[in-house]
């Protein structure tokens, strides 16, 4: 639900202002949302905002650009938490592990 509001967002203002937003204008503010998106840690959404930048405004040339740069850094970030998790969970194994066979 939230992410169909995010993607309405853009062309809400653009009728609510009464002006017609340029593509490049559109594309900054899907940007601005996965900047923000991104700051919040929630990644599949920073991830779907600038798939959807992409595919929604081809022309918007600089958003894109750097989305790029930020879509980089989001499959960098959910990586990174993915690998602290697993080893996290590997360490936790290890010990429980230890602690089971100390009580023999």
């Amino acid at each position: 639900m939230m992410k169909k509001i995010l993607l309405i967002l853009p062309l809400f203002l653009t009728v609510a202002c009464g002006k017609s937003l340029s593509d490049e204008e559109q594309g900054q503010q899907m940007l601005h949302e996965a900047r923000q998106a991104y700051s919040r840690r929630d990644y599949a959404a920073a991830r779907d905002t600038i798939l959807s930048l992409r595919q929604r405004f081809p022309m918007a040339l600089a958003a894109r650009r750097e989305a790029i740069l930020l879509l980089d850094s989001v499959e960098l970030m959910d990586a990174q938490d993915d690998s602290l998790k697993a080893e996290f969970f590997r360490r936790k194994l290890e010990h429980d592990r230890e602690e089971l066979g100390n009580r023999d």
